[in-house]
């Protein structure tokens, strides 16, 4: 598939996103003809909780929050999507008839849209595209169990931890003072995600470097010194 999106940009939208992986080029290609292609900027809302669906959402560029908003205003970030994630297919297959959570965009972000009819008549035509859908599903059903497992059960520096070390194991670039990663997100946006505030996510890095488990560079930059010792602290 990523060869199709390096031979085929045209086709970039289509070929990135996993339940499509079945299809071959014409079928693609016919996807390619049905997508649509938007660009926002930072902060901008792509749907509303209750919002009526109309569109599978494909991350092109930028990055993108899923949050829910509670009664007094605050957010609780429950996804962070990258460049190759979709969004918004379960209200698109199921009989629900809005959004179940909020979108917005965490900087200039591009976009493929997918209308609800073109989608459920590509379904139709692929069945096989199911199984992709049920697998997703599937997939986002763990991470869900393993986000509440861990908003419920660690601490405010277990969560932030086990968020660096996933970070790492993503994205990490190995130097030889350690593994150098950048954090693209802001404080507040960190404290949306981990359910607490920006002081407490500044006090918990503050004490990771104090305790020489990280060296520090600035908001962005971090180097996990000694991995093994960061994630025994994990543990519940």
């Amino acid at each position: 598939m990523l060869g199709c999106c390096i031979d085929q940009p045209e086709h970039f939208c289509a070929c990135i996103v996993p339940i499509f992986k079945t299809l071959n080029h014409t079928e693609l290609q016919k996807i390619s003809t049905l997508i649509k292609k938007k660009n926002y900027p930072k902060n901008s809302m792509l749907f509303s909780k209750g919002d009526a669906t109309s569109h599978l959402y494909i991350l092109r560029h930028g990055r993108v929050k899923l949050y829910e908003t509670s009664e007094d205003g605050r957010q609780q970030i429950l996804r962070l999507l990258e460049p190759g994630d979709f969004f918004g297919e379960l209200a698109l297959i199921t009989e629900k008839q809005y959004y179940q959570l909020n979108a917005e965009t965490l900087e200039d972000t591009g976009i493929c849209l997918l209308s609800r009819d073109d989608f459920k008549e590509l379904i139709h035509q692929n069945p096989e595209i199911s199984l992709g859908v049920m697998q997703a599903l599937t997939d986002r059903l763990a991470y869900a169990e393993n986000f509440i497992s861990t908003l419920t059960l660690k601490t405010i520096e277990q969560r932030l931890i086990s968020w660096l070390l996933a970070l790492a194991e993503k994205e990490g670039v190995l130097t030889p003072e350690g593994i150098r990663l950048t954090i693209n997100l802001p404080r507040h946006e960190l404290a949306s995600l981990f359910g607490t505030t920006r002081e407490t996510i500044s006090r918990k890095f503050s004490k990771l470097q104090a305790d020489g488990l990280i060296t520090m560079n600035g908001q962005k930059q971090i180097i996990i010194i000694n991995k093994d010792d960061l994630a025994s602290l994990t543990q519940l």
